[in-house]
């Protein structure tokens, strides 16, 4: 790849990052859980049914871990926070990943052009 179609893709991923939106580091995950109660449901001897889904937004941040429970009517739109948060870190490493390529390309050019 030469320099211009890298520095080509560097643009296109500052814009992609700018449309992002909205984001949360994480995972959310779905849990069922059995109760205190003795005669409960989730604790039938045949076909016991746990109590659920509650849904749970596990991350760390700056060092630091944390949970948190979402409300169901929260899910869809932590669910796409947490996606958009993946992407910004995959085009952060993609643009990263570029500006190594183009030091390697300038560096090359500019042995050429030493060299002549």
């Amino acid at each position: 790849m030469d320099i211009s179609e890298i520095e080509q893709r560097i643009e296109a991923i500052k814009r992609s990052l700018t449309k992002l939106g909205p984001m949360h580091p994480g995972s959310l995950s779905e849990q069922y859980n059995v109760c205190g109660k003795p005669r409960c449901r989730c604790k039938a001897p045949k076909k016991p049914r746990r109590h659920g889904p509650y849904y749970q937004l596990g991350f760390t941040w700056r060092g630091k871990s944390s949970s948190r429970f979402v409300r169901l009517e929260r899910v869809t739109e932590i669910r796409h926070k947490v996606e958009n948060y993946k992407r910004f870190r995959e085009l952060v490493n993609q643009w990263v990943d570029l500006t190594v390529e183009l030091e390697r390309a300038e560096r090359a050019t500019s042995k050429q052009h030493h060299g002549d």
